[in-house]
């Protein structure tokens, strides 16, 4: 197992761990991951609280922000530290002028497609890592990235449907993942890439994402291809993802038939475990907010059902009535909690 390079990085675990938004991956999550030789990265998202959020959504996040930040490179002196910000965010200039004030190492950026990106991030040595789930996501950004800023992508991250988050797939895609194999659109993002590789003289990394439980995982998208993998749900169940024990032992116990496919406030598809919250959603029921963020660009509100992230704060609380539980399709083999360093003890082994 070789090191991943992106640029002049050097990752001596060829891991990025996924940025799980409203506050399950914090600055303790990202150091831990960095200290054990990956990528940790922050989310973005809902960092501040429902009542400074409410009064002053912008100058909150940018405060928790530049905390968790300055704080993972504390915990993780010499480690790459990255930051995933969704392109859905209302605040998404904001957060990526942040990233660069603050020199994080990379910025992961996916649920829609980051067309601005090089030019928000100009002038720093920031690696920019577009998330696709296709050859045709991957062409509009490659040919937008090329004709407005002259630049390629440093590495990208390649969604199968068996992944979680908010999915550029359709539903039924999700619920018929053989419909969209993720060796299918590793082909696909190669193929857009070739020219343009050639073109820049770069040869650029691909890292998979989807159902990555163990090192077996990771070794099985390595031998498909694939140069490191891009990992969410496992590090869920750790010591130092941000949500309260109660919910993580809701992750713990959960099978593969409790995985329910809603459409999240932005319309995309989202995999969540089956909860007393999703029982009165999937019985149609219009769940009260007051949306506490204001985060979601896209977000219907007024015809929303629930809000988002009102329920990943339940989440965070341990409210196991009202939380909502996103997840990957890995998540039957997720039995413990552990610590993030656990994860990467059998694949030191193989260096």
């Amino acid at each position: 197992m070789l090191p991943l390079k992106i640029g002049d990085l050097e990752v001596p675990m060829p891991v990025i761990q996924a940025g799980m938004g409203v506050q399950v991956a914090k600055a303790e999550l990202a150091a831990a991951v960095a200290k054990a030789g990956g990528i940790g990265c922050i989310s973005s998202v809902g960092l501040g609280s429902r009542e400074a959020s409410e009064n002053d959504y912008l100058a909150d996040s940018h405060e928790h922000l530049v905390k968790e930040i300055r704080s993972a490179k504390t915990l993780a002196p010499g480690g790459i530290i990255g930051m995933n910000v969704m392109v859905a965010l209302s605040n998404y200039d904001d957060v990526i002028k942040t990233c660069v004030e603050e020199k994080v190492d990379v910025i992961v950026s996916g649920a829609g497609l980051p067309l601005t990106l090089p030019g928000l991030a100009k002038g720093s040595n920031i690696k920019l890592i577009p998330v696709v789930s296709s050859g045709r996501a991957m062409k509009i950004i490659l040919r937008s990235w090329h004709r407005r800023y002259q630049y390629m992508p440093d590495a990208v991250i390649i969604e199968g449907p068996l992944c979680g988050g908010h999915m550029a797939f359709t539903e039924n895609q999700v619920l018929h993942p053989e419909l969209a194999p993720i060796q299918n659109i590793l082909n696909d993002v190669r193929a857009e890439l070739a020219p343009f590789e050639a073109e820049y003289g770069k040869k650029v990394p691909l890292l998979g994402a989807e159902n990555v439980v163990t090192a077996d995982d990771v070794l099985e998208k390595l031998n498909m291809g694939f140069d490191g993998v891009h990992v969410g749900t496992r590090f869920i169940c750790t010591e130092e993802a941000g949500i309260d024990i109660k919910s993580k032992e809701i992750y713990v116990n959960a099978k593969n038939e409790d995985i329910i496919v809603l459409h999240s406030p932005i319309g995309l598809p989202v995999k969540v475990l089956r909860t007393p919250l999703v029982e009165k959603l999937l019985n149609n029921e219009k769940i009260p907010f007051g949306c506490p963020f204001r985060c979601l660009r896209a977000c219907e509100a007024k015809a929303a059902k629930f809000c988002i992230a009102d329920a990943l704060l339940d989440t965070l609380a341990g409210d196991t009535e009202k939380g909502l539980y996103m997840v990957g399709s890995g998540i039957g083999r997720v039995n413990d909690i552990i610590p993030a360093e656990e994860f990467f003890e059998p694949l030191k082994k193989l260096v």
